[in-house]
């Protein structure tokens, strides 16, 4: 069995990624010490049902003596929860968060934690479902998953290698990125696609079609096109929130493409919307790499 990166690992926020995370470090590193936080009983409860010993709701506690603490509560609760836990915190152990944006991560939490002698570096699985909560965990999540890394703050090499390993010891890859490059990159490929998936879900309702019409008619399009909508609305006003440069700048670029395709179909080009519909199936095939 590979060695281990960290003996002691604490996770702060048992939700669907926190719990996930827990659940496939249980099952990737067995002889690592494992700690789950929450502020509730109840997740900590279903926790320990699935085999995770060493439960908290003293957040201090869970992470006195850690070696890794990984913070997977909403990004707007990191900065607090992490003045909060400061004092237990050992000057050798690394904290890092699973947030979706990651310049205000950095800018906030991470250089407090960063002026106060405490080692920080970004990270970010590229994992996720609809679902939340401790109860739609699963250790599988992670598998095959890639791990964006972000440092700024200049940890060293060798403590950034051992993050890297340990998430490649779950099962992902890991990108190293530069915090604003990520958040400009997940704008379009995650935060975006959120959006337009509710834009659909909320416009299909529009005019006068009768709500049985839809909901006899709607099918696997409608479902998959508008599956992430179902997403927690708090997290994802948080993330449009942390991460609204980067947001706008592509929406504002997809009130310009829509402005065209609207033009193409007034204007009658048959031949424009055709050559507008290949460019978007040619993008997704190059991004997804199903192009040979």
């Amino acid at each position: 069995m590979a060695e281990l990166p960290f003996r002691t690992v604490c996770i702060l926020g048992p939700g669907l990624l926190g719990g996930s995370i827990a659940l496939a470090v249980r099952r990737a590193m067995p002889d690592c010490e494992l700690r789950l936080w929450a502020r509730r009983e109840q997740p900590l409860q279903l926790a320990r049902n699935l085999g995770i010993e060493h439960t908290y709701t003293n957040a201090r506690q869970a992470c006195s003596g850690a070696q890794l603490i990984i913070l997977a509560t909403p990004i707007g609760a990191f900065e607090e929860l992490s003045r909060s836990i400061l004092p237990a915190i050992d000057k050798n152990a690394i904290v890092t968060d699973v947030g979706s944006v990651k310049a205000y991560v950095h800018r906030t939490t991470g250089a407090m934690l960063t002026d106060r002698g405490r080692k920080f570096i970004g990270s970010h699985p590229m994992a996720g479902t609809e679902k939340q909560g401790m109860e739609n965990a699963f250790a599988a999540l992670l598998q095959g998953a890639t791990v964006v890394v972000t440092n700024p703050h200049g940890v060293t090499e060798a403590d950034t290698a051992r993050l890297e390993q340990f998430w490649q010891q779950l099962g992902c890859s890991t990108y190293r990125m530069e915090p604003a490059n990520h958040d400009r990159t997940v704008a379009r490929i995650s935060h975006m696609p959120h959006i337009v998936a509710g834009l659909a879900a909320r416009n299909a309702t529009v005019g006068e079609t009768q709500t049985a019409d839809l909901q006899r008619l709607a099918s696997s399009g409608y479902r998959d096109t508008t599956r992430v909508s179902s997403g927690s609305a708090h997290m994802w006003a948080d993330i449009l929130w942390e991460n609204d440069v980067a947001v706008r700048e592509i929406l504002h670029r997809c009130v310009d493409d829509l402005h065209q395709l609207v033009s193409l179909l007034e204007n009658q080009d048959k031949e424009g919307v055709r050559a507008w519909l290949e460019e978007a199936k040619a993008t997704r095939e190059i991004i997804l790499k199903l192009s040979d």
